[in-house]
């Protein structure tokens, strides 16, 4: 239930406070006097959008914060969805508005967005203002209360389990088909780098080598003739210096000085190392030739090095570890195609089972909405709509449905309150107050599948007489059993029926304007009902009259309740 409303500088109102408690609340006032205020409040509290103009006089913010005292089930509910614990069934959300437009919201003074605020307030709050969307127009919200209506839980919830069965194993096939990492394309992709380093077979040293053996091959012709020309120098030609040494060794020989003889010995080793090198250099020159060939395959064997260092680089230390690295990856994802295989039959598989249980699901559906349309088109009756209809449509043909988390077949309530019209969406009834009746019934009859701890109604009674007034009251006293049932009307007989009553009055001075908002009690209530009644003696009488009998229908109801089990179509101790 709502157990405190308070909003401070909106618009014209400089604070208001309200303690509705459970039960049927009833606000009341002239025509103009601001009732509707109070409604924009809760709105905002719902996460309306920010308005132009909402910030009062008073301040250089506009706040609204209400109190909510709600059960346990309902209560881990709002705090899994919010992630904002909940303690001992307290929830308070709040919202304040600056004058230059931003907004700012709390839930139980923790700082969330206004959408996280928004996922609160559908769980605590169903608004029915005029012209505005309901929360009963949304279809998942409809079937998540035929659902709650039908008792049918167990297979709402095997349901679910398979569509997310299904939604999981397609991510993760669509994933191993189409995805960067953990898929076929990977897998692909490093297979055909393993067979780029399969085809060469590099080997550690490898690269010096082929760049050595390269620098020779491409100069070939160049070094044969420096060999050559070396060969020639050194021992070949008339003066070679091998020649030219020898004559000074052989004038050095039995040289008996001590030095010469050193010198002969250092001329006679140089003489034999320049011997082998004219050697290794006439040998170098008949062996070196320009073989294309070679060099084309050394060339590209080079490129192939190159290549490789490039993308896995710059080091051949850092190439042969990216080898490495990418052997053990693909061995890991070996198993891919058979996963694939798995996913494929567990997606069809899974959405066969999917489709049984969401055909038995809107089987179930079907039959609890035909024992709720007979409640809902006997309140209606009641509430002076005799000829009003309500249908569940389905999309045809129901193989062309898309499943989602809600069936697979998309069903939805559809409403004609004339004779002749087609029937249409809930958000599509023109008339505000047949809208509002409408929701009345509705949520009359889900009155058991729907606990939601405030609901509001915006002159649900507008344009019915008094005898009619009478039933909208005693439904809506009905309804506020268990919860906090909010009501703006014009209508005393609907006032009579509140367990509380608060008038709005507006005061206007010279320079400014002043909304009150004040609870009402005992006479000032008779009084307040009486001009409701047109004032006079005689409606003071009446308005004394309405209030009496409303008190006695209730003390009889409650005494009915107790002394019979109470019996509700939703034969279902389930609940959303």
């Amino acid at each position: 239930m709502l157990a405190e409303l308070t909003v401070q500088n909106l618009i014209i109102v400089e604070r208001a406070l309200l303690h509705p408690g459970e039960g049927l609340v009833v606000i009341s006032g002239e025509t103009g006097a601001g009732k509707s205020l109070l409604l924009d409040a809760i709105d905002l509290l719902s996460g309306a959008r920010v308005r132009a103009g909402l910030v009062g006089r008073w301040g250089d913010a506009a706040t609204v914060s209400a109190v909510f005292q709600v059960e346990a089930q309902r209560a881990a509910r709002i705090a899994e969805r919010t992630q904002v614990a909940i303690v001992d069934g307290q929830v308070i959300l709040r919202r304040r508005i600056t004058d230059n437009g931003r907004s700012q919201a709390w839930i139980n003074d923790v700082p969330v967005t206004v959408a996280t605020l928004r996922v609160a307030a559908d769980l605590l709050i169903d608004l029915h203002a005029q012209h505005e969307p309901i929360r009963l127009a949304d279809p998942a919200v409809q079937m998540e209360l035929i659902d709650a209506f039908a008792g049918h839980q167990t297979l709402v919830f095997a349901y679910r389990a398979m569509h997310q069965r299904v939604l999981d194993a397609t991510r993760e096939l669509a994933a191993i088909e189409g995805g960067e990492r953990e898929s076929l394309k990977e897998q692909d992709y490093l297979a055909f780098q393993v067979a780029v380093f399969e085809q060469l077979l590099p080997k550690p040293g490898e690269f010096t080598q082929l760049e050595k053996r390269h620098a020779l091959l491409s100069a070939a012709g160049a070094w044969r003739d420096h060999a050559s020309h070396a060969a020639h120098v050194l021992v070949e030609r008339d003066d070679a210096v091998v020649t030219v040494l020898g004559r000074l060794l052989r004038r050095l020989e039995g040289a008996p000085d001590p030095r010469l003889h050193a010198a002969h010995e250092s001329l006679a080793q140089a003489l034999e190392h320049l011997r082998d090198a004219g050697a290794h250099a006439n040998e170098a020159a008949e062996s070196i030739t320009a073989d294309p060939k070679q060099l084309a395959q050394v060339e590209e064997r080079l490129d192939a090095w190159n290549d490789l260092l490039r993308k896995h680089g710059p080091t051949e230390d850092a190439m042969f570890a990216a080898w490495e690295a990418i052997t053990t990856r693909l061995t890991t994802l070996a198993g891919l195609d058979q996963r694939r295989s798995v996913l494929v039959t567990e997606v069809a598989t899974a959405g066969a089972e999917r489709q049984v249980l969401g055909t038995q699901l809107a089987d179930s559906r079907r039959a609890a909405f035909a024992r709720l349309a007979v409640a809902v088109h006997a309140l209606l009756a009641e509430l002076g709509m005799p000829r009003a209809t309500i249908a569940l449509a389905e999309d045809e043909p129901l193989t062309d449905a898309e499943p989602t988390q809600h069936g697979v077949v998309r069903q939805e309530l559809r409403v004609c309150t004339n004779p002749g019209q087609r029937p249409g969406s809930l958000r599509d009834v023109a008339s505000g107050g047949e809208a509002s009746r409408l929701m009345l019934a509705l949520s009359a009859a889900l009155a058991a599948s729907d606990p939601i701890p405030l609901m509001v109604f915006d002159e649900v009674d507008s344009g019915v007489g008094g005898r009619l007034g009478s039933i909208i009251g005693a439904k809506l006293a009905r309804l506020g059993q268990g919860r906090t049932v909010l009501v703006v009307t014009h209508t005393p007989q609907v006032a009579a029926c509140g367990v509380r009553q608060y008038a709005v009055r507006k005061h206007q001075g010279v320079d400014q304007t002043l909304v009150e908002v004040r609870e009402i009690a005992s006479s000032e209530r008779e009084t307040e009902i009486a001009d409701m009644l047109g004032g006079g003696a005689g409606a003071a009488v009446q308005a004394r009259e309405l209030l009496m009998a409303a008190t006695a229908s209730s003390a009889l109801q409650q005494r009915a309740e107790k002394s019979v089990p109470s019996k509700s179509l939703n034969k279902s101790k389930d609940r959303r």
